[in-house]
């Protein structure tokens, strides 16, 4: 038997922007040793909109403020790029925010050097324009070099379903009920990329700049699982599987349900619970999702796995309750 490889492709565009903040990080240390014994201690650190200085630090904390600040950004940037598949919108700006910060940190270093009090040091509009112009060239290199990106199925008319299987033929007053589990790696990485950059960027920073990614990684790591359930009450998705927050719609509003394959970025905007015009719903991965065409002329889709079972026993309990009301899809 032959095993073929994993393929490692979906690991390039995370691993491209990876290096180019490891290159920034370089691109300080290499600054820092040649000029260190050039440096004023304590060294400016921060600049206001003038120019000059108003925020310092130690030169033995300088080091390990400015790398715990790039790690922090290099760790955001590339759980996110991950997260989100290698979209090269994201690689392109994680590269460019690599750039961005080496060019900005070098220059710290650079006129800080030589200064006799840190007070003295000016960081000019001048060192801000080289710095975008590196991170546009940074980011101009990274969307090719990230690769193409995975390859986004071809796009399906609004009302095409893949044929659900098996076919439910339901009794009056028969009970079934399908659930199952539904979860996405790439959210859950995104979601802990998120809380490790706030945790790191807390005690450097203070809390109110880790404080925002902190409530963000939690957001996303609780919409990691969810569960789908088919029953009486129609279609239900809990979060982590508890009973709130929860989404149910009931088969009252339900017109027909399918299976489709759906890419959360091209049909719902991302990733989690997102609604665009016309439709809403949980795309926690891409694949196959129950689509549920409502009564009002919108859907709402949920990718899970079986997808195919939980759509044609959603479909047949929709049926069923619309003879025992004695109606018909749409009409009254």
């Amino acid at each position: 038997m032959t095993v073929s490889p994993r393929p490692v492709s979906g690991l390039r565009a995370p691993l491209v922007v990876a290096a180019a903040h490891l290159l920034a990080c370089a691109a300080f240390l290499t600054a820092f040793l040649i000029r260190r014994d050039d440096l004023p201690d304590p060294v400016a650190i921060h600049f206001s909109g003038s120019g000059g200085a108003d925020d310092f630090t130690t030169l033995g904390a300088f080091p390990y403020e400015v790398l715990g600040l790039l790690l922090v950004m290099a760790l955001l940037c590339t759980g996110l790029t991950y997260a989100m598949r290698g979209h090269r919108l994201l690689v392109g700006l994680g590269c460019g925010v690599a750039g961005l910060l080496g060019a900005v940190v070098v220059a710290v270093v650079v006129n800080n050097a030589g200064a006799e009090t840190a007070d003295g040091v000016r960081l000019g509009p001048g060192v801000l324009g080289v710095a975008v112009a590196v991170g546009a060239v940074a980011a101009g290199l990274g969307v090719p070099a990230g690769g193409r990106g995975p390859a986004a199925p071809p796009a399906k008319p609004h009302d095409a379903f893949t044929e659900p299987a098996p076919r439910f033929v339901l009794r009056e007053g028969e009970s079934v009920a399908w659930t199952r589990g539904a979860g996405s790696r790439p959210v859950l990485v995104g979601g802990g990329s998120l809380l490790a950059a706030g945790a790191v960027l807390t005690p450097l920073a203070g809390w109110a700049a880790g404080l925002g990614l902190m409530v963000g990684g939690v957001v996303l790591c609780a919409c990691f699982v969810v569960r789908v359930t088919v029953d009486r009450h129609g279609l239900t998705v809990n979060v982590l599987g508890l009973p709130r927050p929860r989404v149910r719609i009931p088969l009252d509003r339900i017109e027909e349900a399918g299976c489709r394959d759906i890419e959360p970025l091209r049909d719902l905007g991302g990733w989690g619970y997102r609604a665009v015009p016309g439709r809403s719903g949980f795309g926690l991965r891409s694949g196959p999702a129950v689509v549920v065409r409502l009564t009002t002329g919108s859907e709402f889709v949920v990718t899970v796995d079986d997808a195919a079972t939980a759509a044609a026993l959603l479909g047949a309990l929709a049926e069923r309750e619309r003879t025992t009301a004695g109606t018909t899809p749409g009409g009254g």
